[in-house]
């Protein structure tokens, strides 16, 4: 198999957006409104800047819906091509 460009950005972004958020959790505390409103902006950046990356990569023809049709705003997910954001490589299909 060969690499999986839209499942290590996924990856990659979602540990970014996990270790933002811990450090809102850090300030704000989990269970305020402020916490509340600043998780759900960074999250809401991550997701659609990550899917208009990944749709731009489609586009070239570097990446492609993936066999499992996952969706990135679900999350992680055990796909072995995408871990869930729903886009793999090209080659796994033979395009």
């Amino acid at each position: 198999m060969s690499i999986q460009i839209g499942k290590m950005i996924f990856e990659r972004q979602l540990a970014i957006m996990k270790q933002i958020l811990r450090m809102g959790e850090f300030k704000f505390g989990r269970e305020t409104e402020q916490y509340k409103f600043f998780k759900e902006q960074v999250m809401d950046s991550v997701y659609i800047g990550t899917k208009a990356l990944l749709k731009d990569l489609e586009k070239e023809g570097i990446l492609q819906k993936c066999i499992c049709n996952g969706n990135l705003r679900e999350g992680y997910s055990p796909c072995e091509y995408c871990s869930g954001c729903g886009f793999c490589s090209t080659d796994i299909r033979g395009n």
